[in-house]
């Protein structure tokens, strides 16, 4: 349907004899012009210039392009460049404030979801000074699905270059209520203010052929801190002081010492404990002055007082792979 335009006229007319020729002068001015927007809808070809539809607002709370949709995409956007381009593009280049390039608002859906079907490519790709920030009020603030293709990843987070004295994230989690929050570092070092959940706890070193192993993390039924240490016996008595750093997170109520003597003894025994010392005797009167290794458990100062609470329920979230559009 082609578009129409609706003028209106006012029209001045004046009419002049000369001879047998007639002159009629007319002079008009146009009132208002207006646009109708067809019913359907209308296809603009260009192969120049900025952009075929172009919006432009310079009000402060006036959009700059709008979509609406009853059941379909409000905006949908393709491209078929093989040159990197994107299909859509947002781009935010304010002098002041933080602008978002793409926002996403949704009352019962995902406010940003994005779909890649090449093995290689990201669903989502955040560049800049914060890649990706999610936000709920209720639900998931990121959510990373990945359909298990060999080099996939459900949530992907790289640093091009980490300037000096700079700190910089790779990861960053916050409960803004609690202010509890887990960090991942550009040396990808996990920091956690909460505890850390999981079936086993294993930790990377290596051999001395240079091969990675795996050192899994002992359990243990409440929270526990140790030190170790070596000592002397003389005349059968030792009086060992406990190092201050670590008796200042022991809650000083109960702590354990198991003892190793490194030589010939009649049997060693704990008789005295104190909470920055513990003194060590020989059975039987013993004067040995054999050295001994020892072993302090304790329970830490800001630790629970709980045996084997009951886990807690982990929330999981339902796909979020959407139909190919």
């Amino acid at each position: 349907m082609k578009s129409s335009r609706r003028v209106m006229f006012t029209t001045m007319t004046a009419t002049a004899a000369v001879g047998c020729i007639v002159v009629s002068i007319s002079s008009f001015s146009i009132v208002r012009a207006e646009r109708v927007v067809p019913a359907n809808s209308v296809d603009y070809n260009c192969s120049s210039g900025t952009a075929c539809v172009t919006g432009s607002s310079t009000g402060s709370t006036t959009w700059g392009a709008y979509g609406l949709s009853n059941s379909a995409d409000g905006v949908h956007g393709r491209t078929n460049s093989t040159t990197g381009n994107s299909a859509v593009a947002g781009i935010a280049r304010g002098r002041s404030g933080r602008g978002q390039g793409v926002y996403g608002n949704s009352s019962n859906g995902d406010g940003v979801q994005g779909v890649a079907t090449d093995a290689t490519d990201a669903g989502v790709y955040g560049t800049g000074g914060e890649g990706v920030i999610g936000y709920s009020k209720t639900g998931w603030g990121v959510i990373g699905e990945s359909d298990g293709s060999p080099n996939g990843s459900g949530v992907f987070a790289a640093l091009a270059s980490v300037g000096t004295g700079t700190k910089t994230a790779l990861f960053y989690a916050l409960n803004n209520v609690s202010q509890q929050h887990c960090e991942i570092d550009a040396q990808a070092n996990l920091t956690c203010t909460g505890t850390i959940g999981a079936s086993s706890l294993r930790e990377r070193h290596r051999n001395s052929n240079g091969q990675r192993v795996l050192s899994y993390a002992s359990q243990s039924a409440t929270a526990t801190i140790e030190d170790v240490g070596t000592a002397r016996m003389s005349g059968g008595v030792a009086n060992v002081r406990i190092d201050p750093a670590f008796a200042s997170v022991m809650d000083r109520k109960w702590y354990y010492v198991f003892l190793t003597p490194l030589g010939d003894t009649r049997g060693l025994y704990v008789s005295m404990k104190t909470a920055t010392a513990f003194q060590v005797r020989e059975n039987e009167r013993g004067r040995s002055n054999v050295e001994f290794d020892y072993r302090i458990v304790a329970h830490p100062l800001d630790a629970d007082d709980d045996r084997l609470p009951p886990a807690p329920e982990i929330r999981r979230p339902a796909s979020v792979i959407p139909p190919a559009h």
